[in-house]
């Protein structure tokens, strides 16, 4: 990537930022979340990896649990609330990027 693409990509995460924006899509997702029963899913899933452990719960950390689950939650969000973030994020994009002449 180069310095120019980085400085653009910067000052895009920080537009992002600034503007609330990325607070207003962190909001939307946890709402489609919560409704899609992911938190459920998600919360059974950590359970399960908690039981199931072989260290016994007195050696478990945070930090593995999140690494055992990790995987399945990311791929138990809909592909339905994926693409309507994605399209979120490219909007602001567009709306963001300068007018070229091009």
């Amino acid at each position: 990537m180069s310095q120019q693409e980085m400085g653009i990509r910067e000052e895009l995460l920080k537009r992002f930022i600034e503007s609330g924006e990325r607070e207003r899509l962190q909001e939307i997702l946890r709402s489609k979340l919560y409704v899609s029963g992911w938190q459920d899913r998600v919360k059974d899933k950590c359970q399960k990896v908690v039981h199931e452990s072989g260290e016994g719960v007195e050696k478990l950390t945070v930090d593995s649990i999140a690494e055992a689950v990790t995987p399945f939650a990311r791929a138990a969000v809909s592909e339905d609330i994926k693409a309507e973030i994605l399209e979120d994020i490219r909007a602001f994009i567009f709306r963001t990027l300068p007018k070229t002449d091009s």
